[in-house]
C-alpha cells in the first residue's frame, strides 16, 4: 500500500494525501494560514501532515517563488530531518505546471480528448511565458500539442488590477461587465482572444478546461455553444496543482469522487458556549431561511473557490432583502450577483441549461427561464442569469434534504447560496474560524447537520 503526501509550495498552495491509489483528503494551504493565495505553512498544518504516515513526498513548486518556508520547516526541524530517511522525495520544480493542471483536470475526468490549459501570469522558461496549452488525450496517453504566450489571462488580470488597484479581482471585473462599458469590452476581449487561440487546433466534440481563465463562468457558457461534452475544472487554480503532480506520478490512475476533500473537523461545541445550541431538523431549518441568513457547516470543507454547501451561507430566493441581509455580511460590491443552489432535478424547469444536466461545481451560468423570473428576487445578475448548483442527493444528503424541506414549504426548490467568509477572508475552515465569524458578524444562525444542531445568537 502505496502512501503519498504532495505539495505545492508556491502561490495558492495546496496539499494532497493519498492512500493506495485513493485521495484521502486535498486541502488549501490558504484556509489554514488564513492568508489568501499564500503557502506559508501554519504550525497546526505542518504538525498534522508530520503525524502522517507516507513513503513517497512530492514537492512541486514555480521557479518564480520562493519556498523557502517550506524548506526551513524541513531542513530546520529535528523531527521532520529524522522522518527524511524513511521516505522517497521527489522534487518536481522543473516539471511542466502546464502538465499538472492537464492531470489534475484528467482526475476528474478521464473520457474527454480535448484539453485547453490558460492561466495568468504563465510560468517563465527561457524567456518565454508558458500561458495557453493545449493537450490531446488519447488510448491512455496525454499528448503535448502546444504552448503558446498570448497573454490572454495576463491582460484580463491586468484589467482587473487597473480598476480595483488589488491582484486576484478578475471574478470581480467579470461581473462588473454586466454594468460597466471598460469592463464588458475587457471580458468581451478575453472571449474573442480566447477563441482565437483555441480555433487554430480544431477542437471538436469535447472540451476539458482548467488553469485559472477557467474561473471565467461567462467565457465557459460560450463553449456550451461550440462543443457538445465541455468539463471545468472546480480545481483549476494553483491550488490544484499538487493533485495533479500526484495523479501525473500515479500514471492518471487518480479519480476525484468529491469535491468535499478538506481535512475532516471536529465539532468543540465547548467554543460555542456563550450561545444557544439546540437540536433541530431540516424543516426548521428551512423555515428560518425563508427569512434569514443561515450558515452551514459541515465537517469537510469543498475546496476551490466556491462555498457549494459545506462552507456556505444561505437564504431564501424570495425575499426582497435576501441581498440585502446576505451583503450585511458579507459586504461585496452592489453589482456582484449571489448563487442558487437547485435540486438537481428540477434545473430544467427553472434554467435554460443549454444541453447541460447538471453545473454541481458553478463553473456555468444559466439564464432564468422567462416565466419564473418574477419568482426569484436574489441569487441572479442583471442579466437574468444565475451561476448556480445543482445539488444531488448523493453529493450532499443533508444540503439536498435542507433544499427539499424549504421546497416542500415554499414550492420552490432552491436557495441563495455564497460561500461562508467575511470580506477578505478564506473560506472557513475549521471550527475555531466558524467561531471568529460569527463573532465578527451579524449572522445568527449556524446549522450543523450532521449533528442536527443549530447555534443562535
Amino acid at each position: 500500500m502505496t502512501k503519498i503526501l504532495s505539495l505545492y509550495t508556491s502561490h495558492d498552495g495546496c496539499v494532497t494525501y493519498i492512500v493506495d491509489n485513493k485521495i484521502v483528503f486535498h486541502t488549501q494551504i490558504d484556509r489554514h494560514n488564513k492568508y489568501k493565495h499564500s503557502s506559508l505553512p501554519s504550525k497546526e498544518l505542518t504538525d498534522f501532515l508530520y503525524s502522517l504516515d507516507f513513503d513517497v513526498l512530492l514537492i512541486s513548486q514555480t521557479p518564480s517563488h520562493s519556498t523557502s518556508e517550506w524548506y526551513g520547516i524541513f531542513e530546520g526541524s529535528y523531527k521532520w530531518y529524522q522522518k527524511f530517511k524513511k521516505f522517497k522525495i521527489i522534487n518536481f520544480e522543473l516539471s511542466e505546471h502546464h502538465l499538472f493542471h492537464a492531470y489534475c483536470a484528467l482526475a476528474w475526468k478521464k473520457n474527454i480528448k480535448n484539453i485547453v490549459v490558460c492561466d495568468g501570469h504563465g510560468i517563465k522558461k527561457n524567456n518565454f511565458r508558458e500561458q495557453e496549452s493545449v493537450y490531446k488525450f488519447e488510448k491512455d496517453i496525454l499528448h503535448h500539442i502546444n504552448t503558446e504566450s498570448n497573454n490572454i489571462g495576463q491582460h484580463y488580470a491586468q484589467s482587473s488590477f487597473q480598476v480595483y488597484d488589488q491582484y486576484f479581482t478578475e471574478g470581480k471585473l467579470m461581473a462588473y461587465s454586466l454594468h460597466n462599458d471598460f469592463a464588458r469590452r475587457k471580458q468581451k476581449f478575453f472571449e474573442e482572444q480566447m477563441f482565437k487561440f483555441i480555433s487554430q487546433y480544431n477542437l471538436e466534440y469535447d472540451f476539458l478546461f482548467t488553469g485559472g481563465c477557467a474561473q471565467n463562468v461567462i467565457f465557459n457558457n460560450t463553449l456550451l455553444n461550440k462543443f457538445t461534452k465541455v468539463f471545468c475544472d472546480p480545481f483549476n487554480g494553483d491550488f490544484g496543482i499538487s493533485l495533479g503532480a500526484a495523479n501525473y506520478f500515479l500514471k492518471n490512475s487518480l479519480k476525484i469522487e468529491s469535491i468535499y476533500l478538506g481535512i475532516p473537523q471536529d465539532f468543540n461545541l465547548d467554543l460555542f458556549h456563550d450561545y444557544k445550541i439546540i437540536p433541530t431538523n431540516y424543516d426548521e431549518v428551512a423555515n428560518i431561511l425563508q427569512n434569514e441568513p443561515v450558515a452551514i457547516f459541515q465537517s469537510r470543507s469543498e475546496q476551490g473557490q466556491r462555498g457549494l454547501g459545506n462552507r456556505s451561507l444561505l437564504m431564501s430566493p424570495i425575499q426582497n432583502d435576501s441581498h440585502e441581509k446576505l451583503n450585511q455580511i458579507k459586504k461585496r460590491e452592489w453589482y456582484r450577483p449571489f448563487a442558487c443552489s437547485i435540486l438537481q432535478e428540477k434545473a430544467k424547469e427553472w434554467f435554460d441549461m443549454k444541453g447541460a444536466d447538471e453545473s454541481p461545481y458553478m463553473m456555468f451560468v444559466f439564464e432564468i427561464l422567462f416565466n419564473k423570473r418574477n419568482i426569484l428576487k436574489a441569487g441572479f445578475a442583471a442579466n437574468q442569469t444565475s451561476r448556480i448548483q445543482t445539488v444531488k442527493e448523493s453529493d450532499n444528503l443533508h444540503y439536498y434534504n435542507l433544499i427539499k424541506s424549504f421546497e416542500k414549504i415554499t414550492n420552490i426548490p432552491i436557495l441563495v447560496n455564497t460561500s461562508l467568509n467575511l470580506p477578505g477572508d478564506v473560506l472557513v475552515e475549521t471550527f475555531q474560524d466558524l467561531k471568529n465569524m460569527f463573532q465578527k458578524s451579524n449572522l445568527r444562525y449556524i446549522y450543523l447537520p450532521e449533528i442536527q444542531k443549530i447555534i443562535c445568537k
